[in-house]
């Protein structure tokens, strides 16, 4: 069994919990969606709460295998570490996207932004893609649940205020980090629809060609990367 079948198997199972993840963005994001404030401050909160979603979703669950020991049992069973990686990410990505979907469309069905629904489509993927591959990284790095909670929250915060989410980026070198951000093609599409700016599709290469060198580098290392992820932490 495939780690991708195996996830959603699992998230299957659990209906109830699925559906929990269906609800929660739906009852904490409709109320922005529908709200009279300014489409940057609508877009900012769509955009934290769709990274935080795959940060925590990621990192947290990965702390949990490896320290239950199920991370280590696959790896001894043969299964390589690289497609371990990709096919958690992959997994991770595709569900999280079909939970936060309703809350999605929301925001563009309250701003006439449903024309926009493709380009927003492929960003959140590529956010869920980037945010679920950061989650075993961060989980290598920490020794808790507590701490990859707490460092997710840290590194998505920096990343989405470099992307732009909090304020427009200033001419410099704060504009050219914004350029190379991954998020930053999640702040552009979801800004089209929020407020039906056109889209700015200059910013996609530079941003995704980032992302898919970080997932290329990190399963090259992954093998050497997931031994910190394996094995029990010493001080």
């Amino acid at each position: 069994m495939t780690i991708w079948r195996l996830a959603w198997r699992t998230a299957l199972r659990r209906r109830r919990l699925f559906l929990w993840n269906v609800a929660v963005p739906l009852l904490l994001l409709t109320p922005v969606a529908l709200s009279a404030a300014a489409a940057p401050h609508r877009v900012a909160v769509f955009g934290v709460f769709i990274v935080f979603f795959g940060a925590f979703g990621s990192a947290i669950p990965a702390v949990r295998d490896a320290r239950d020991g199920w991370l280590d049992e696959i790896l001894r069973a043969g299964y390589s570490a690289p497609r371990w990686l990709l096919e958690r990410t992959l997994a991770g990505m595709t569900i999280d996207a079909l939970q936060l979907a309703p809350a999605v469309l929301i925001l563009l069905w309250s701003a006439d932004g449903l024309g926009a629904g493709s380009v927003v489509l492929l960003s959140v993927l590529a956010t869920l893609w980037f945010a679920n591959l950061l989650g075993p990284l961060v989980a290598a790095a920490v020794r808790s649940l507590a701490e990859a909670a707490l460092a997710s929250a840290a590194l998505s915060l920096l990343l989405l205020h470099f992307a732009g989410f909090f304020r427009t980026p200033a001419p410099g070198w704060t504009s050219f980090v914004a350029e190379w951000n991954p998020y930053t093609p999640l702040q552009a599409a979801l800004s089209a629809g929020a407020s039906g700016i056109p889209i700015d599709t200059s910013v996609w290469l530079r941003s995704l060609l980032v992302a898919a060198g970080f997932t290329f580098g990190a399963a090259i290392f992954a093998a050497d990367w997931s031994r910190r992820l394996r094995w029990p932490r010493t001080p």
